[in-house]
């Protein structure tokens, strides 16, 4: 019997589930694609079983889905790239099965794809008018009417105090494997306000934001390698655009795996860097706050050090968090953002320089 034989039904009754693949990508809710024979058609779905140990109150998460994915068919009703969220047959926006478990179900966007790793830097771009476009589409939304998913998700002053819960009681033997990570996080604690200051001392900047902007979040259209739409939109919630920048040059500015082993293939591409930055003041950079705009050189590198952060510390509290396929997979993330820290902040001088001339243009 397949999978998700149970689950289908529940959200297709006239439905035939011919096929369910396993797809083996994100690190916290388990994913499937499946087939699906309905009304004369075959076609494809998403379902997923959401991790309620990240998110608790999956109902809530879902109510904050449904709001972005209903307003944006409302201003762009006929876009193909549109989601489209199945509810379940009592009407809901999600399953809950017999063992307390939350499903969901998208119909799949055909015609697209994505990228682990960015080619080159049209495709950088591409993602950042995209997920500009996404920011701008959701502006007009009331923050405070969005559900916290995940709290101080990139709070890295809160991320450092997990860290240092971790490094006081550590699993046995893993503290004297992650000593050099140890001791650069300790070295660059200063790194961790920057953008936290952002939305402390300037309210006015916090909207409706994504949060989890890996470049793996965008569809692309299959044919012209346009960005289509973006996906994942668990942590959609109050925050600064400097989150959803960040994340994306961590993401699309890295030139190997996030898990890479070999640390001589992790690069910073500064040009990707460039296009990202273009892609995001064109979309959105008449609606940044003057302070989004100064620390932008920085958020790139504040972010790969919190997801660093987040990373070296599940590691070091047993990999409780982030799905692992293999011994020590959490160290080998976070050497590969310390990596990529290491290498922003040395070219810091040169990255302020490419925000400040989008900025003259766009601001």
């Amino acid at each position: 019997m397949a999978i998700l034989s149970p689950i289908t039904p529940q959200f297709l009754p006239h439905g035939q589930l011919l096929q369910d693949t396993q797809i083996e990508q994100g690190h916290i809710n388990r994913t499937y694609m499946t087939v699906v024979r309905e009304g004369g058609e075959t076609l494809r779905y998403i379902h997923q079983h959401i991790n309620t140990n990240v998110f608790p109150n999956a109902p809530e998460m879902m109510k904050n889905i449904r709001k972005v994915v209903d307003h944006l068919a409302e201003k762009r009703p006929n876009f193909a790239g549109n989601l489209h969220l199945i509810p379940s047959q009592d009407g809901q926006d999600y399953y809950l099965d017999d063992d307390g478990h939350y499903w969901r179900c998208y119909k799949y966007v055909e015609g697209s794809t994505s990228f682990d790793i960015v080619p080159n830097p049209d495709i950088a771009y591409q993602a950042a008018l995209t997920f500009g476009t996404f920011l701008n589409d959701l502006s007009d939304l009331n923050p405070s009417d969005f559900h916290i998913t995940i709290p101080d998700f990139h709070n890295t002053l809160f991320r450092l105090s997990q860290f240092d819960q971790a490094l006081a009681n550590p699993v046995e033997g893993r503290v004297e494997l992650a000593q050099e990570e140890t001791e650069f996080v300790q070295s660059h604690r200063e790194l961790a306000g920057k953008l936290m200051a952002v939305i402390q001392n300037y309210p006015e900047a916090i909207r409706v934001t994504h949060n989890d902007t890996k470049v793996n979040n965008v569809l692309f259209c299959e044919e012209t390698l346009t960005g289509l739409t973006v996906i994942d939109l668990d942590t959609v919630m109050p925050g600064t655009a400097l989150f959803d920048i960040g994340d994306l040059i961590r993401t699309a500015c890295n030139t190997a795996a996030e898990d890479e082993r070999d640390l001589t293939k992790v690069v910073f591409d500064q040009s990707k860097f460039a296009a990202i930055i273009r892609g995001f003041a064109e979309t959105t950079g008449k609606s940044l706050h003057p302070a989004e705009w100064d620390a932008m050189p920085y958020c790139g590198a504040v972010i790969t050090l919190t997801i660093g952060i987040r990373f070296l510390t599940d590691f070091l509290n047993g990999d409780t968090y982030f799905r692992t396929h293999r011994p020590n997979q959490n160290l080998d993330r976070a050497r590969t953002q310390i990596h990529l820290v290491k290498q922003m902040l040395q070219q810091i001088e040169a990255l302020k320089q490419i925000v400040e001339t989008q900025r003259a243009i766009h601001a």
